[in-house]
């Protein structure tokens, strides 16, 4: 998504908040790999069984794309029976994978739902569609600082946790998505975190604990966020990793995780990056 209007917000706010315990960090390896234009607005990214899966925001089509560790196109699904509104992640457990289409740069959008997709005979098919509201948007009037506006999806104890953009105050607010519950799911408000940029990716490997985002700031700053040990009972004691992704003004918009130090990202096409992928470890 194009976030060019939204950065000169950030310059005008210019706020600085108390973050919960952050480390500041900066050792990291990088291996990039341009991607082809099909994927110039990537926004997710996702590796399910080996597999390495992205796809599209706003503005383009229903599809998921297989791409290779170079960054090559392997094979390109489109979901016929889905319209991208605005696809801003991804994420995946077993045989399913689970797109976020909610997008919702100005709070105007009272359509937000989970698209879930499994394989079957190697195909992907819709399995379900799960509409849910936030209870505490109370207007859905324009907007440009809304908290309402999420990038980031994970798989966690068998929901789905979503991580908004929060322009006002450059947190992160949580919301817990039980599909279990009656349509629309009325999204849980959780925690929020106090990352000092805005979160455009995520992912989290439950057998490690291990939850990794991708932010934002102002002048064009990239960064990535890890916090070991997470999980929903141990939101009081969350200590911030923060390091510096060294491709400013790229514009990142999807994490995955490979293990507790190594990373996939992908970042949309800008006027200073063609698009690409990047593989990170930190040391």
């Amino acid at each position: 998504m194009k976030k060019l209007v939204f950065l000169l917000f950030l310059a005008i706010i210019g706020c600085s908040i108390k973050e919960q315990n952050k480390v500041n960090r900066s050792s990291i390896e990088y291996q990039k790999f341009e991607l082809p234009k099909d994927l110039e607005e990537t926004s997710g990214i996702i590796l399910n069984n080996g597999l390495l899966w992205t796809h599209n925001d706003s503005g383009n089509e229903s599809e998921l794309f297989n791409i290779d560790a170079t960054g090559e196109i392997i094979q390109k699904i489109p979901i016929t029976t889905a319209k991208n509104i605005d696809w801003e992640d991804i994420t995946a457990k077993n045989e399913f994978i689970t797109i976020g289409d909610f997008g919702n740069n100005f709070g105007t959008r009272k359509n937000l739902y989970l698209l879930e997709l499994k394989f079957i005979n190697g195909k992907l098919n819709k399995h379900d569609s799960i509409p849910f509201y936030y209870p505490e948007q109370t207007s859905y009037l324009f907007n440009a600082l809304t908290p309402f506006d999420a990038e980031a999806i994970i798989n966690i104890e068998n929901k789905y946790l979503v991580f908004t953009k929060n322009r006002n105050t450059l947190t992160t607010e949580m919301y817990l998505i039980d599909k279990t519950l009656n349509r629309p799911v009325e999204a849980e408000y959780i925690e929020s975190l106090n990352v000092n940029s805005l979160i455009t990716g995520g992912d989290y490997n439950e057998d490690s604990k291990t939850l990794v985002l991708t932010s934002y700031s102002s002048g064009g700053y990239q960064y990535l966020i890890r916090i070991k040990n997470f999980s929903l009972q141990t939101l009081e004691n969350i200590e911030i990793e923060n390091y510096d992704i060294d491709y400013k003004d790229a514009q990142i918009e999807a994490i995955t995780i490979i293990n507790e130090n190594e990373f996939w990202i992908t970042s949309e096409e800008t006027d200073s990056f063609e698009p690409f992928l990047a593989k990170i470890k930190i040391n």
